[in-house]
């Protein structure tokens, strides 16, 4: 899968992208919301949105979930959590608590199909 992966901890962007490379995906990394939404209005197909919910200063991750679903509306997307792996209020995809482990992460990615 082509993976957009975007956090704005630079470090947990690292590990998360490594992890989804480990699992065989091509994954682009966005540090932070605004450049995500830039990656998001380009021409490139990702298959899969990975997102941290909680951004500062910038859209967050289901800002940028509706963003990139305005034009491709079946695009999964899973979000990650610092605080908890609760689902917000609205959101119906996978919330896993960070740091995950690559079993997690395979599971969720696997449960989209």
């Amino acid at each position: 899968m082509r993976i957009l992966c975007v956090d704005d901890d630079d470090l947990v962007l690292a590990v998360t992208a490594d992890l989804l490379r480990a699992l065989d995906h091509e994954v682009t990394e966005a540090i932070g919301g605004s450049r995500a939404a830039e990656l998001i209005g380009t021409d490139i197909p990702f298959d899969l949105l990975v997102t941290d919910i909680h951004m500062p200063g910038g859209p967050g991750g289901a800002d940028l979930a509706a963003l990139a679903r305005s034009t491709r509306p079946d695009l999964p997307v899973i979000y990650f959590s610092g605080i908890d792996s609760t689902a917000p209020a609205g959101i119906a995809d996978p919330v896993l608590r960070k740091p995950c482990r690559l079993g997690e992460l395979q599971r969720a990615i696997a449960g989209l199909a």
